[in-house]
């Protein structure tokens, strides 16, 4: 996957691009949460909630680490 082009895809609006984002990425967005959380519910809840996020502040990403990005979405979420 690259994931550079998948980042514009998305920012151009493709879903299918921005669901491939999320499976590569979903386990580890789960992780974390549930690390955070502490419950698998809770923990699948915030994933979701850090997902739509995202798509809709797609268009604020700047270069750098879609990782690490998710990742803090993901720990804010959690943290809310």
């Amino acid at each position: 996957m690259d994931e550079n082009a998948m980042i514009q895809y998305a920012k151009n609006g493709d879903m299918d691009a921005f669901n491939r984002l999320v499976l590569e990425y979903q386990d580890l967005a789960f992780q974390v949460a549930y690390r955070i959380m502490g419950e698998m519910e809770s923990a699948e809840d915030v994933v979701q909630d850090s997902f739509i996020a995202a798509f809709r502040k797609i268009n604020s990403f700047k270069e750098g680490s879609f990782k690490a990005w998710i990742c803090r979405i993901v720990t804010n979420r959690c943290y809310d």
